[in-house]
């Protein structure tokens, strides 16, 4: 298979460049709509509650830039979006799920000595999945591995063994098939291709995993295997997790890859494969991720169109467009993404 470096040829140029192109707009994405419905009042104190256990696992060090940093993210309002009707207990693991991914993005994502050491960041992986499996902590455990531990006993006590299955398999999937490939991408210096790199982002956008919250946001909501395997649910939660994640390299573009060298980014595989500037690359990717929206809901009427369907189904769909619709939200606001330097004018704060 053929692939492009980011040291020399034409990934190489397009990395140095930064620039604001006038015109653009994050308001191009067509996002489906969601019953109304108010971001879940739990927001600020799911913030407090993860705040104080991040930081009691010593997960962030007690200096005041990467506290500033965490507290800019706004976590809980992500969570409070996304799961909109989710019962306190619940959400709060919810919210610690994201922050866990998260930290651990960041890391891989954004620090060389992690992203691109492909061996170490296996070892880093396992560790945390056998914790995630209900291993034990090994000796010297780092704060994520016992944060994975945290997750794991709350988790256990909440939802039945099948859904935690179905979790666990997800996250492996999420480290295997998503995180490590694209670690080898940014220690060889390669630019994926187009096709490869969709599914790759599938899988490292995490998104499964948070589909499954889903479910475990509110008690009740578990789909039997039988409801979960139906094929238009399984396409709708295939095209919702693309979209979240591609939706992702738009607001993090400027970030991972004009700040941080890292190829794993949609709208630089579309401007090195494709050849294209960055304003064309923008639009192609907006053209993708609205293609999918058409998708999602062609294949919503569909499900409404073959008769009565179970409301925990009703509710699922519902919770994966709050998915959609509510990363965007948040996005706009967090501090992650907000620069002077964004080619979006919306994230220019």
């Amino acid at each position: 298979m053929q692939q492009r470096t980011l040291g020399s040829g034409p990934g190489a140029a397009l990395l140095q460049e930064a620039p604001r192109v006038e015109g653009l707009s994050l308001s191009l994405l067509r996002l489906p709509a969601a019953l109304p419905c108010e971001p879940s009042l739990y927001a600020a104190a799911m913030e407090r509650g993860t705040r104080g256990r991040v930081l009691a696992l010593e997960l962030l060090r007690h200096e005041p830039a990467q506290v500033r940093r965490f507290d800019a993210s706004q976590f809980g309002l992500l969570t409070a979006h996304v799961y909109p009707r989710g019962t306190w207990e619940r959400l709060e693991l919810c919210n610690d799920w994201h922050v866990w991914l998260f930290l651990f993005d960041d890391e891989a994502d954004e620090q060389a000595e992690v992203g691109q050491r492909p061996e170490y960041l296996q070892q880093y992986v396992e560790a945390c999945l056998r914790v995630l499996r209900g291993g034990t902590l090994r000796p010297g455990a780092t704060p994520l591995e016992r944060f994975t531990r945290d997750l794991r006993e709350r988790a256990s006590r909440l939802a039945s063994g099948m859904w935690l299955e179905r979790f666990i398999a997800d996250a492996e999937d999420y480290l295997y098939r998503g995180t490590l490939p694209a670690a080898r991408h940014w220690a060889a210096g390669t630019v994926p291709q187009l096709e490869p790199y969709i599914e790759q982002r599938a899988m490292d956008s995490a998104m499964y995993t948070a589909q499954d919250l889903v479910e475990f946001a509110r008690e009740g909501q578990e789909l039997p295997e039988a409801l979960f395997r139906l094929p238009l649910v399984q396409r709708m939660r295939h095209l919702c997790t693309r979209m979240v994640g591609l939706t992702n390299d738009l607001f993090s573009f400027e970030k991972e890859v004009l700040w941080h060298r890292n190829p794993n980014n949609f709208v630089h595989v579309l401007r090195v494969n494709q050849r294209l500037g960055l304003e064309a690359a923008i639009h192609a990717a907006i053209g993708v991720i609205n293609a999918d929206t058409d998708a999602f809901l062609a294949c919503e009427e569909a499900l409404l169109e073959q008769g009565p369907v179970d409301p925990r189904v009703l509710s699922y769909v519902e919770g994966m467009k709050a998915w959609i619709y509510g990363n965007v939200r948040w996005s706009m606001v967090t501090g992650r993404y907000s620069s002077p330097t964004s080619p979006f004018p919306e994230l220019r704060r």
